[in-house]
């Protein structure tokens, strides 16, 4: 008796044990007397592996949703999104990753009939023209009257074309687009802003172009632009803060000097040390270009002021560029007095020693007599 009871009880169970995992994941809903809806959806998520200049990758998350509905009993519609990401390698070797988007549908009908629908996004590429590949324009008058909606679009690759516009008018009609630099900076400077980061590279791109086009007609405006690549030239993604510093390159051998120092100054006191870093090496970079000249109109001793605050900064960025500097002011000011044709009646006062610490904090003189000691006498070691 026991031993049939328990094969019985083994046949009862398997067919409930099957029941009830056939009825997980799904539900049964009457509809209209006759009409059952099953629905059952499933989310996988997958990474795509982009590689940008060479070395760095960036992973972008793909979706697959796809959804099967029974209706009317016979009647069964499938519908599929579907998310694809493709690699665009451009100049060489930087990739971009562009998103393609297509949605097929397959729908039976009356338990035989099958119908597919699909709508497929054309392919988009994202390709970062060099200054020197980009091409002239074939419609000039067409391209100025279509740039500012175009910048001002919705449509990110719309945007992306508009600013290659904008850099091909630099080069070639800079006198045409003159006229709208003030509508256009504000809308480049909201494309830097893009959390895209094709649109931000390539507006990063077109800033670079204008500057080297523009050179001083663009001071009113480069507050918001010198925000913007001092921000871009400090973050994490390697193509963009590669292309950002490019820019800030551009602006310190395009503006002049005496306009654009002041501009840098305020951030060299930022409370970010790398927007702190990206300032002090373009002002370092900017006031060789004053001359020798230049620099005692502009104030040596407001200049080493500026230096001696960086030489004690956190990131080294700001401390070599601070050296830099130092050692650029000693040589001019070295030179100023050696060539000088009346003989100071106070010889002592001559002096870089004496002139440090006739303009600094005891500390802070000390700190930078120590830099261009050591570094002075390295060079006429080496020179030696």
């Amino acid at each position: 008796m026991s031993g049939n009871a328990l094969r019985d009880l083994n046949t009862l169970a398997a067919p409930e044990r099957k029941n009830d995992r056939s009825s997980k994941g799904s539900f049964t809903k009457p509809c209209n007397g006759n009409t059952i809806e099953n629905v059952e959806e499933q989310q996988r998520k997958s990474l795509a592996s982009v590689q940008l200049n060479g070395g760095e990758t960036e992973n972008v998350q793909l979706k697959k949703i796809p959804a099967s509905d029974q209706i009317n009993g016979g009647e069964t519609e499938n519908v599929q999104l579907k998310k694809i990401s493709a690699s665009v390698q451009v100049n060489g070797g930087e990739t971009e990753n562009v998103q393609l988007k297509k949605i097929p549908a397959s729908v039976q009908i009356n338990g035989g009939e099958t119908v597919n629908v699909g709508v497929e996004v054309a392919n988009s590429e994202v390709e970062y023209i060099q200054s020197e590949n980009l091409s002239d324009l074939e419609d000039v008058d067409t391209c100025l009257k279509n740039l500012l909606p175009g910048l001002d679009s919705k449509d990110w690759i719309l945007v992306v074309e508009a600013l290659n516009d904008v850099r091909r008018l630099s080069i070639f009609h800079k006198e045409r687009m003159r006229s709208i630099l003030s509508d256009l900076i504000p809308l480049v400077v909201k494309s830097l802003k893009n959390p895209r980061s094709a649109v931000c590279k390539t507006a990063i791109m077109t800033s670079t172009d204008i500057f080297n086009a523009y050179n001083d007609e663009l001071i009113d405006s480069l507050d918001p632009l010198l925000v913007q690549l001092l921000l871009k030239s400090s973050q994490d993604k390697r193509f963009v803060c590669e292309a950002a510093v490019r820019a800030l390159e551009a602006m310190t051998t395009s503006v002049s000097p005496t306009l654009l120092l002041p501009k840098l100054q305020p951030y060299l006191k930022n409370r970010n040390p790398r927007i702190r870093a990206k300032a002090s090496m373009c002002f370092s970079r900017s006031v060789p270009r004053l001359g020798a000249e230049g620099i005692k109109e502009y104030g040596i001793d407001k200049l080493i002021q500026v230096a001696a605050s960086q030489l004690s900064d956190q990131l080294p960025e700001s401390r070599e560029a601070a050296r830099s500097l130092l050692l650029e002011l000693q040589n001019v000011y070295e030179k100023s007095h050696n060539l000088s044709t009346a003989v100071s009646e106070h010889p002592e006062m001559v002096s870089w020693e004496n002139f440090c610490l006739s303009k600094l904090s005891p500390l802070s003189a000390q700190a930078v007599l120590r830099v261009t000691t050591n570094l002075t006498r390295e060079g006429v070691v080496i020179g030696s």
